[in-house]
């Protein structure tokens, strides 16, 4: 009976040890990994100008965009001037004030269009007006001092567009243009617009336009042979009498 236990016992552990070289083995594992979060920027362009409001329809209707701390407080996207006039049949309004851009956002953004449109009342009255009237577009970043005795150009000025409002009104676009860029965090531009009839601009004056992507961008339209001669716009005729016109300047900017 002993001899048969130990033999036992020495089968049972030659079937351990089997099962142990058969079924065990060991695997080293490593692993490296790298996360990048990727966000989209917020442009957030505003408006404003000495004696303008917000339009209806922004945060805070009819509160004043008159400084760039308080336009981006008041959503200005939008901004309404004071009226002018009535006017005779010769006038020039010159700008009353410029109208300045910030881009209060995280990321810069460039001007790439300006469109022009009517929303008057369109009587007969008032689409001659239209019809007859010319505008002046410039833009000036500078100081706004004249850099010369009476020739309408503010120091620094660009005569972004300069002709008949009927032209900018019948373009879509009405300007292309290919920047400036204003940079993120508070980056700005300002403009002025001024309309005439049987006059120059004070602020144009027989300028097409001289900015480097908007020279000439309507004499070819008005005049076949680009860039047409500078002609000095007719005054209002009778059935334009008791016409208005109201003229929104939109800017579209590309980020």
């Amino acid at each position: 009976m002993k001899l048969k236990t130990v033999a036992m016992t020495g089968v049972l552990s030659l079937a351990g040890l089997g099962l142990v070289g058969a079924g065990a083995h060991a695997v080293f594992t490593n692993n490296t990994s790298s996360t990048q979060t990727i966000s989209a920027g917020l442009p957030a362009v505003y408006l404003y100008a000495a004696g303008a409001v917000a339009a209806p329809g922004t945060t805070a209707p009819g509160d004043p965009c008159t400084s760039a701390t308080l336009a981006p407080e008041n959503d200005c996207t939008s901004i309404t001037l004071p009226a002018v006039g009535p006017e005779g049949s010769t006038f020039d309004t010159t700008p009353l004030t410029a109208i300045n851009i910030v881009n209060d956002g995280n990321i810069p953004v460039t001007e790439a269009a300006i469109q022009l449109t009517d929303s008057s009342g369109g009587t007969s009255a008032d689409n001659t007006l239209a019809s007859e009237m010319d505008i002046c577009i410039s833009s000036d970043p500078g100081s706004g001092v004249s850099y010369a005795p009476n020739d309408g150009l503010l120091d620094g000025a660009t005569i972004v567009a300069n002709g008949p409002l009927s032209t900018g009104l019948a373009l879509t676009p009405s300007v292309t243009l290919v920047g400036p860029t204003l940079a993120a965090n508070g980056g700005t531009d300002e403009y002025q617009v001024d309309f005439y009839a049987g006059e120059n601009s004070a602020e144009c004056g027989t300028t097409w336009s001289n900015g480097p992507h908007t020279a000439d961008a309507w004499s070819g339209t008005v005049y076949p042979a680009a860039p047409g001669p500078w002609v000095t716009p007719a005054s209002l005729t009778t059935p334009a009498e008791g016409g208005s016109v109201a003229v929104t300047v939109t800017f579209t900017y590309d980020s």
